[in-house]
């Protein structure tokens, strides 16, 4: 059942002739800002194709009144008035409402629970192996559509003593959380390599390539991340052998 307690906004701002670039950076400026208000689910800025003065934020908030306390946050006024000071005039608003969406969940209840080893091994897929290689590793599995989950998924790895995945991958979108449950050795992440032991959480941004290399006993690692359809790329192995 969708909350309709929970408000969007789209709010158009025209910049001043060679303001642009000025008016791009303080919108990506006041996402920062607001980024961890109560209530902020959304907060997106975007350029209008053929018009790079012309510049929309689209927002999602909990509540009408979440929304507006977000204004008293520190710097956030200040910040606005410097925002206007570049345009041609007063931003335009549209107010709505959320009632559906790809991967929105607003207002369900319930919980699913699944044995994550019941899940299909991916170093066992043919079709895999013959795109990724996956046979370096000795399991992944990768869990979501059996919970039920639409906006986050998880993959758990067990590698062999002394093997790497023997390929790595980056993100556009999705940054993940590795938790590492036994074992240890290490992952490469661009040119930083970080030692594992056990309940050790490393966060990875998108775009960095990763991989995970086991050390003498073995790595046993589940990774959290958000779900973002055709988001991942396979790219060159991390890992020195």
């Amino acid at each position: 059942m969708n909350d309709t307690s929970a408000v969007t906004r789209t709010v158009t701002f025209h910049a001043l002739p060679g303001q642009a670039s000025a008016l791009a950076e303080k919108l990506g400026r006041a996402a920062e800002l607001v980024a961890e208000a109560p209530g902020c689910e959304h907060w997106l800025v975007e350029r209008e194709r053929g018009d790079p003065g012309t510049l929309r934020v689209n927002e999602v908030w909990a509540s009408a009144e979440l929304r507006d306390a977000a204004l008293d946050l520190p710097g956030v006024r200040e910040h606005a008035a410097e925002v206007i000071a570049l345009l041609t005039g007063p931003p335009e608003a549209v107010e709505g409402e959320p009632l559906a969406g790809a991967r929105l969940g607003r207002g369900e209840t319930g919980a699913t629970r699944f044995a994550i080893l019941d899940a299909p091994d991916l170093s066992k897929d043919a079709e895999l192996l013959g795109r990724y290689e996956l046979a370096e590793v000795d399991e992944a599995r990768y869990v979501r559509e059996q919970l039920g989950a639409r906006q986050i998924g998880l993959t758990h790895y067990r590698l062999r003593p002394g093997r790497s995945q023997g390929w790595a991958h980056r993100h556009g979108v999705a940054e993940e959380i590795y938790v590492v449950l036994g074992g240890g050795g290490t992952i490469a992440v661009d040119d930083e390599r970080l030692e594992l032991s056990p309940l050790d959480a490393v966060r990875v941004a998108p775009g960095s390539a990763r991989e995970l290399a086991a050390g003498g006993d073995g790595l046993e690692v589940l990774a959290f991340g958000s779900h973002v359809p055709g988001d991942g790329e396979m790219v060159g192995p991390q890992q020195v052998p």
